[in-house]
């Protein structure tokens, strides 16, 4: 299911669909109180949002308060932000997606609580996958959350220099996919 749009992508929501804005304000809030940095230590603020998805801080603030639903391209950079799939933010509550993604949010959550959680994918909408313990790991936890937050370009320059550590510590290569956005 693709987001709806506006034509100026964050004005007023549409009568055709009220919904779709507070879903995903809904969502959109849900995601900045679970998922931030470990280092942080704290939700990211509107402006940290803002500067990491090239919006401005009015713009997010609609967005959180259910005003207007982003253009196609900022709700891809937002659910990268947040390590989930765009349909997260429209898609019913029912949604079997949607409903894993809850799943790993209350994860986090009690994992922060200190309750005991079974090691699953820490990211908020992928599902458990081979090699997800390094996610355990503080340091690859923070290192992966700080690349995050980084402009495409220099994620981009991250994998590069990754890619040349593993060749010299003789690890196997992966060639990444390179997304269309």
């Amino acid at each position: 299911m693709s987001p709806p749009q506006q034509h100026s992508g964050e004005g007023p929501r549409t009568s055709a669909r009220p919904d779709a804005a507070q879903c995903f304000a809904r969502r959109f809030q849900r995601l900045q109180e679970v998922v931030y940095p470990a280092d942080v230590g704290r939700p990211y603020t509107e402006r940290e949002i803002a500067e990491a998805v090239g919006m401005s801080v009015s713009q997010i603030s609609n967005l959180r308060n259910g005003r207007s639903v982003p253009r196609a391209d900022r709700a891809v950079a937002l659910a990268t932000l947040f390590g989930v799939r765009v349909e997260y933010f429209f898609s019913p509550d029912e949604d079997p997606y949607a409903r894993d993604v809850e799943a790993h949010l209350r994860a986090i959550e009690q994992e922060r609580r200190g309750e005991p959680v079974g090691h699953r994918d820490r990211a908020a909408g992928g599902p458990a996958r081979a090699g997800a313990g390094l996610l355990d790991d503080d340091q690859v936890r923070q290192i992966a959350e700080g690349v995050a937050v980084l402009p495409r370009d220099m994620r981009e320059t991250v994998g590069a220099l990754v890619d040349q550590l593993r060749r010299a510590v003789g690890r196997p290569h992966k060639q990444r996919e390179r997304k269309p956005w």
